[in-house]
């Protein structure tokens, strides 16, 4: 009964993607190298009303599969810290962990330097790529490759 769950459950699309993201699957070299990253997050709504929306541009760089890029001071208010990993296939997953700058573009409008995280799920191709947050608020980014 379990195993017939578990082959149920690994066929949907989820699992074949979270298996192309898991400890077996291979970084990517073939990215490695500077990014600028452009993550926009449009206007919004929330049970608090309406959320503006916001637009960060910074640098990353690709080191041996591993991502790594900030946006602002770390641990500052309006600020962002990205890590994460770029596999064989071009799929990347990024971590953001950063503190809100000013509340009207913050989901539920908490007071500056409020601590959050979010994840990136994207895809890299050549010298671009693009990837969409899955949390919180509907957010996407665009990389292009220096």
């Amino acid at each position: 009964m379990i195993v017939r769950l578990l082959l149920l459950v690994c066929s949907s699309l989820l699992c074949a993607s979270a298996a192309a993201q898991g400890s077996t699957a291979k970084l990517s070299l073939l990215h490695d190298g500077r990014w600028l990253v452009v993550l926009t997050c449009p206007d919004t709504r929330d049970k608090s009303g309406l959320i503006k929306g916001y637009e960060y541009t910074f640098s990353a760089i690709i080191d041996a599969g591993k991502f790594e890029g900030q946006y602002g001071t770390a641990g500052k208010p309006d600020s962002v810290v990205y890590t994460g990993s770029v596999f064989e296939d071009g799929s990347l997953k990024i971590r953001g962990v950063g503190n809100t700058g000013n509340p009207i573009a913050s989901s539920g409008k908490v007071a500056s330097g409020t601590a959050y995280s979010y994840t990136l799920l994207g895809k890299l191709d050549g010298t671009t790529g693009q990837a969409t947050r899955r949390e919180v608020r509907p957010c996407s980014a665009t990389f292009t490759k220096k």
